[in-house]
């Protein structure tokens, strides 16, 4: 659907209903629905239906908000940010006198979901200070400019519906290069892209897990003929860690061993 690039409520219904009429024409027997727009504007309009079936992935919402809880011919996988094992690591990368965490995004829908699920996480003995929602490149660059004023790390999520001063989205790998070089303090994020566009660590959901868990489901429902509400919810349970090693050394961060260990040890570390 393409909705990160285009972040436009127009787009969203129109990519949403060109989704469904090529589902009508096809009569698939299962959907496979990324993400939480694919949900809202394509999934959802299929609860309950006796043709066709829902395995979700890569969901932050709770499944009452898409009407999953009452459907009879959905399960899947949700999406959860491991902010309990951000704060393992902010404990031991950061000095006893730093404990301030400020969150940063763009105001997508998935953005928002991140937002109340971060604010809601018990962070001692950090404190998150701040989490900032930003419309523009104009506003993200106000923030990271200043950002060292108010905080001692960086947590990033997504970035992708920024737009510039001509309304247009920006290029998500533009704006983590100019983040890279202009942040002071820390960065870290939350999914693998976050390095590979410059950021300097990630701890990240697993995508592998997330297709891999809908794929299974999906063969359960059409081979073993296991009806769908059967299929237990799952929320996602592997990390895995990206590293760049010149940003590291930049900001003076020395991560535990094995994580950097496992960094490279799955081709995630940039020199």
């Amino acid at each position: 659907m393409d909705t990160k690039r285009n972040p436009s409520p127009e787009y969203k219904e129109k990519a949403g209903r060109n989704a469904i009429k090529a589902i009508n024409q096809w009569n698939p027997n299962i959907i496979i629905a990324v993400d939480d727009n694919a949900q809202k504007f394509v999934a959802m309009h299929y609860n309950n239906s006796k043709a066709i079936n829902i395995v979700f992935t890569g969901v932050n919402a709770s499944v009452d908000t898409y009407g999953y809880d009452k459907a009879k011919n959905v399960t899947g996988i949700l999406e959860r940010i491991p902010f309990q094992e951000f704060r393992e690591i902010f404990v031991q990368i950061l000095p006893k006198n730093k404990r301030r965490i400020v969150h940063i995004s763009d105001s997508s829908v998935t953005s928002q979901l991140v937002h109340e699920e971060l604010t809601n996480v018990d962070w001692s003995p950090l404190k998150l200070v701040k989490s900032f929602q930003c419309e523009t490149f104009k506003e993200w660059k106000e923030v990271i400019k200043n950002v060292d004023k108010i905080g001692d790390i960086l947590l990033v999520t997504h970035y992708h519906t920024l737009q510039d001063e001509n309304g247009k989205t920006m290029s998500p790998t533009d704006v983590m290069a100019w983040t890279a070089e202009n942040v002071k303090i820390p960065d870290i994020g939350c999914w693998g892209f976050f390095v590979k566009d410059g950021g300097m660590m990630s701890i990240a959901v697993s995508p592998y897990e997330q297709g891999e868990e809908a794929a299974k489901m999906a063969v359960k429902i059409i081979e073993e003929k296991i009806p769908p509400n059967e299929i237990e919810v799952k929320i996602n349970s592997l990390y895995v860690v990206h590293m760049r090693g010149d940003k590291l050394k930049e900001r003076n961060i020395s991560p535990p061993k094995m994580l950097e260990a496992f960094a490279k040890a799955t081709n995630n570390y940039y020199e």
